[in-house]
Formats: C-alpha cells, sequence, structure tokens
C-alpha cells in the first residue's frame, strides 16, 4: 500500500523536530515547513493526506492557513489538525472547527496520544480515498452507461424483470426507459416462446459465471423486429446484460444466404441446361457420326469416301464445339483435373498436323510443323488437353488466315531439376489483330467482333478454353498479333522426363473387323430410332443376338420374360427413364445382369447417378464403335471400366 502523506507546518523548527521524532514510522511520508507558503506549495504538487499545522505563526496563522486549503477544490479533502498551546477554550475550538479542522492536538504532545490520532487520521483519509475513488469510478461507469450505443439493463433473475435501463432502448426499440422498469424483458421479444433468453432465465445456465451471448427479435419501432445480440453476465444476484444492435448483420447474413441460394439454384439451372443441352445435340450426333460409320463400311467410290471425311470432320467439329462448353463449366466450377501421362511430343505434333492437313490443303496454305532436335523423346504432360489446346490453336489460325500458312514450332527452352521447358508457339499469316481487339482474345465467346464471326464462323470459346487449360498446366497463354500483319500464340510448359515411353497409338480399326461376342444375347433400351438401329448394325456384327425396346418400363417387362448376358441402357427415355428401370431390375427383379448405362450427357452428376442406380459402367454418345466393344468384353468378362 501507498505511504500516506503528512504536512507538518509550524514556525518553529524545533517543534517540528519534535513531531517528525513522534511520527517516525514506515507507513508515512512526512513533509515539513515552517513557511505557511512553502506549505501551500507542498499541497498543491503532493496528494497530502492529513495537515499537522500550528494555530499561531507569524504572517499567516494556522486558521487562514486552513480557510485557504478548504476554499480551493483541489486540497478542501486534506484532514487538518490544529497543534496548539493555546489554552483549551472553548472559542478556539469553535473557530478551528469552523475552518475546516476536525481536531486539535494540545502542547506540549504526548507521544501515544499523537500516534493514536494520526493513526485514526490516516485510517480515515484512506477510507475517505477510497470512496472517492470509488464515486468517481460509479460517475464514470453511469457515463459510460448513460451514453453508450447499445442498450445496458440491469435484470432480475427469477422473474425477468427490468430492473434499471439507459436511454439506449428508445433509440434502438423506440421505448421510454421508464416504462420498462418492473417489465419483464420476454415482453419485448417478438417470440418469447421460441426465444434463447428464456431459455437461459429457464435453465438458469448464468450461475455458471462465464458471459452467456445469445441472440433474439425485439419487437422495435412500428412493430418491426430488430435482432439484437446479448451479453448476459451474473454478478450479486442481478443480471447485467448489454444488448447489441446486430439487425445490419443479420440482413447482411439474410442477403449472402439468399444470395447463395440464388447461386444454387443458378448452378442447378445451369447443371440442367447443360444437361439437356448435351442431350439434345449429341443424341443425334451420334447418329451421324455411327451412319458415317456405317456408310465407311460399304463399298464407296472416292468421292464418296472425301464426302464421308467431311461428314466426319463436321460432327467433328460439332462435337469439339459441345466439349469446350462442357470443359469450361468444369474448370469454372473446380470439377476438372489434368492427368499426366508419359506423352512423345513429336508423335503429338505429326497427329495434328495429319489431323488438319485436310483443312489447310483446302484453302491451299502452308502447313508445317517445327520441332528443335533436343526436344526430350518423352515427358509427362496431359496428352489429351495438350492436344485439345494445340488443335483449337492451329483451327483458329488456319480459320483466320487467308494466304501464306500455319506453323506449329515445339521448341526446347531449357532444362532444370523440375523438368524440361518446353515452347509451343502456333504462327499464321491471317488477319491478325489490333491492341483493343486483343484486350477481350480471351473471354468467354471473346471474338475479334461480331463481323469477324460471320465472316469466319466460331463461337470463341476456343481461346477461352486454352487458356484456361494451359492455366491449369501452370503456364499463360500469351499473343503477339498486329492488324493484317498475322499472329502468334504461345506459351511454355515445364514436363518432366516420363519413365517409360509412350505407347503407339492404335489405328482405328472397323467395327466389322472386331471379334465376336458369339451367342451372347444384349437387351438394347434406345428411344431414338436412328441410336437403336446403330447398335442392332454393331451387335448384329459382332454375333450377339438383340432385343430393342423403347422405353425403361418396356425394359423391365422385358427382364421379366427373358433372361440376357447384357443390358445396354440409354438413360433418358419417355415412360420410365434409364436409372428407374436399373433400380427396378437390381432391387424388385434382382436381376444380376451387367448394365451399360448410355447417356448423352457427360456430366459426373448423371454419371454418378447411372452407377447409384445399378447400372455397372456408362458410355457416353457419340461413341466409337471400337470403344463400345471394349466397355462389353470387360463387362462380360465381369469387370467394371467407369
Amino acid at each position: 500500500m501507498e505511504n500516506t502523506k503528512l504536512l507538518l507546518l509550524d514556525d518553529r523548527e524545533e517543534n517540528l523536530l519534535s513531531l517528525k521524532a513522534i511520527l517516525s514510522r514506515d507507513d508515512i511520508e512526512i513533509f515539513a515547513t515552517t513557511s505557511p507558503n512553502e506549505a501551500l506549495r507542498i499541497v498543491w504538487e503532493n496528494d497530502i493526506a492529513v495537515a499537522l499545522v500550528d494555530v499561531q505563526m507569524p504572517g499567516m496563522d494556522g486558521f487562514e492557513f486552513a480557510e485557504t486549503l478548504v476554499s480551493n477544490p483541489k486540497t478542501r479533502e486534506i484532514l487538518i489538525v490544529f497543534v496548539t498551546a493555546i489554552s483549551k477554550e472553548t472559542t478556539y475550538a469553535v473557530r478551528g472547527l469552523k475552518t475546516g479542522a476536525i481536531d486539535y492536538l494540545y502542547k506540549p504532545l504526548d507521544p501515544y496520544i499523537t500516534n493514536a490520532k494520526v493513526d485514526s487520521l490516516i485510517k480515515l483519509a484512506r477510507s475517505q480515498k477510497e470512496i472517492r475513488d470509488k464515486n468517481r469510478l460509479l460517475e464514470n461507469y453511469a457515463t459510460i452507461v448513460l451514453n453508450s450505443p447499445d442498450i445496458i439493463a440491469t435484470v432480475e433473475p427469477e422473474s425477468g424483470n427490468i430492473l434499471s435501463i439507459n436511454p439506449s432502448v428508445e433509440t434502438i426499440l423506440g421505448l421510454h426507459p421508464a416504462s420498462l422498469l418492473g417489465v419483464t424483458m420476454l415482453d419485448l421479444l417478438v417470440d418469447p416462446l421460441k426465444s434463447e433468453l428464456r431459455d437461459v432465465l429457464i435453465k438458469r445456465s448464468y450461475t455458471g459465471g462465464e458471459t452467456i451471448v445469445v441472440e433474439d427479435q425485439f419487437v422495435g419501432r412500428l412493430r418491426q423486429p430488430v435482432w439484437l445480440e446479448l451479453r448476459i453476465m451474473y454478478k450479486n444476484r442481478l443480471l447485467f446484460v448489454n444488448l447489441h444492435d446486430v439487425e445490419k448483420r443479420k440482413a447482411h447474413e439474410r442477403a449472402l444466404i439468399d444470395a447463395q441460394t440464388a447461386a444454387e439454384k443458378a448452378r442447378k439451372v445451369k447443371e440442367s441446361f447443360l444437361a439437356n443441352m448435351s442431350h439434345e445435340i449429341r443424341t443425334p450426333l451420334n447418329g451421324i457420326i455411327g451412319l458415317a460409320n456405317l456408310l465407311a463400311a460399304t463399298p464407296l467410290d472416292s468421292s464418296q469416301k472425301d464426302y464421308i471425311e467431311m461428314l466426319r470432320q463436321s460432327s467433328g467439329s460439332l462435337l469439339n464445339i459441345l466439349n469446350d462448353i462442357l470443359d469450361i463449366s468444369k474448370i469454372d466450377e473446380g470439377k476438372f483435373s489434368i492427368i499426366p501421362s508419359s506423352v512423345d511430343l513429336r508423335v503429338v505434333g505429326k497427329g495434328i498436323i495429319d489431323l488438319m492437313k485436310f483443312k489447310a490443303e483446302e484453302k491451299r496454305l502452308n502447313f508445317n510443323l517445327i520441332i528443335s532436335e533436343n526436344v526430350p523423346e518423352c515427358v509427362m504432360v496431359d496428352g489429351m488437353r495438350l492436344n485439345q489446346i494445340l488443335l483449337n490453336l492451329i483451327g483458329n489460325a488456319l480459320k483466320f488466315t487467308q494466304t501464306g500458312g500455319v506453323v506449329l514450332k515445339i521448341d526446347h527452352i531449357s532444362a532444370a531439376e523440375a523438368g524440361h521447358s518446353i515452347r509451343f508457339c502456333v504462327e499464321d499469316t491471317g488477319i491478325g489483330m489490333s491492341a483493343e481487339q486483343l484486350a477481350n482474345i480471351f473471354s468467354e465467346y471473346g471474338q475479334a467482333s461480331e463481323n469477324t464471326s460471320f465472316q469466319y464462323g466460331g463461337t470463341g470459346l476456343g481461346l477461352t478454353i486454352s487458356q484456361k487449360l494451359v492455366r491449369l498446366m501452370g503456364s499463360e497463354l500469351e499473343v503477339n498479333s498486329r492488324k493484317n500483319a498475322g499472329s502468334e500464340f504461345f506459351f511454355t510448359l515445364v514436363l518432366p522426363d516420363a519413365n517409360q515411353k509412350a505407347e503407339p497409338s492404335k489405328p482405328p480399326v472397323s467395327f466389322q473387323e472386331l471379334p465376336p461376342f458369339t451367342g451372347k444375347t444384349v437387351l438394347v433400351a434406345e428411344d431414338n430410332p436412328i441410336n437403336a438401329l446403330l447398335l442392332k448394325k454393331y451387335l448384329k456384327a459382332w454375333e450377339m443376338e438383340t432385343r430393342v425396346v423403347g422405353n425403361g418400363k418396356e425394359a423391365v417387362d422385358a427382364l421379366k420374360e427373358q433372361t440376357f448376358n447384357l443390358i445396354i441402357m440409354d438413360t433418358r427415355m419417355p415412360e420410365m427413364d434409364g436409372f428407374q428401370a436399373a433400380h427396378i431390375a437390381r432391387t424388385q427383379l434382382r436381376v444380376q445382369t451387367p448394365i451399360l448405362s448410355l447417356s448423352a450427357t457427360v456430366l459426373p452428376e448423371e454419371i454418378a447417378q447411372a452407377l447409384a442406380s445399378g447400372m455397372n459402367d456408362t458410355l457416353s454418345k457419340p461413341f466409337e464403335p471400337e470403344k463400345l466393344h471394349r466397355k462389353i468384353d470387360s463387362l462380360l468378362a465381369g469387370g467394371t471400366m467407369h
């Protein structure tokens, strides 16, 4: 505890020495002087608790000194004791008490009496200081409560009645504080029976000593609900409640929830649109590609073979556009993966040249591949996606080039521990682009202009999907171009060496040359007559006995009548779809026959739904006969090929 400070004022030095000797103790700090003016300076600069003052002094006597102290707010709390040799007449005692003194000490001083009185005065001074400090603290608290923007209330725990509440309740709820005294806080709630505050009061969960935080809706101005956060603390058998307006935060949370709901609804609409679009395009496209395959298996002259090749290319272009749209959606939703494998870049480059040279020859353009000698034989990269990027870039270059040519360059830039830096570049001598056109070249549907799209065709999706794929591979697709001076699209990938060589691609095989499944029976459920015809032709070529039905209900009826070695089921059919039919076959008919789902969508959700309904594997339309053959072979052997 801090020492108590005492002032000793006497015009005689020997008296001060005597007092100091009597009051020599560890818990007090003594300031002594013979000058009243010096004494005034001391009390002004120090927190003096008790002053022992001589009455008779030249210049300013003790009474005048005491009056000076009492008249100043800074020093009026000092406990004054007169020390005098004057007789104990009542006149002097009354005058001393009127000036503000609380006691007298008479000379000659008795050490015991003097110490006893000083001890009592020190205790009194300390008590008074504590009271003053607490009062100041209470005044500060009162100021804080009265001016707080939050509602602050004291509440009786048993009844929930409000004992005191600050003016902020009028600002927030529009209620006058005086009108709420004695009112239970539950009456202010929108729904008292379902409130968190009611649970706190009933369960007496506040008795644990910690601050409890709950949120409730209160009735506000014009009977409008207002969300308040309540911080409840139990002390001295009272509840102290701080109510903070969280209506803005709640409104923000509601807006976020609404936005999430709208986003989820938009996502489902988008998924539904993509699924329907995929189905509506892939179903007839499967028929076009399949019929082209059937025609290619018949005797044809050279012109007819060219027509079929053009038909296949047109179908492939349409399928690429559809796949680009679906790929963009997958990437945007984070559902797209890059899967590296061993790839020979020379094979990739040559394959692209072979595939696209027909278009170049049509326009009489030079079309070349340049690969630097130090490009490694095999590297780890997602070959399918790299092929997709380069095909998009070359397709664009050929589209917008009327004279000159297009070059695909693959250059080895450097080698490091992480792998080889390989630069891929597609150069053309086409129409080029201005700086303004370049600004939007990678945005979705961002062809240079509507006139360009009309004149040269295309959706503008190719560059968008290419940029997204390049970024997924850890690089950036860049472009240099000048109006009427050609363009250069390029990107650099860091590709590690492959541990094994890439498997050489097999030449396409006619469906008639694939090995048969002699004597195996197949139930085909397909509502599209062209696709049903294609399946019959393929399966007949593979020496399989086929029964075709037009919907899921007919498939279920057929399974009740006959057993099959394999079921091929379209997912979207009238009356009963493939999912329902497969589920009934598995759960009600206890059919164990392998089921291959044919779907005109490639969305993961629909593939997952097919497997969940009891199907063993899926095949997306349009499909090549060779892929269908592999799926059938695996399922008949007891395996799956998701």
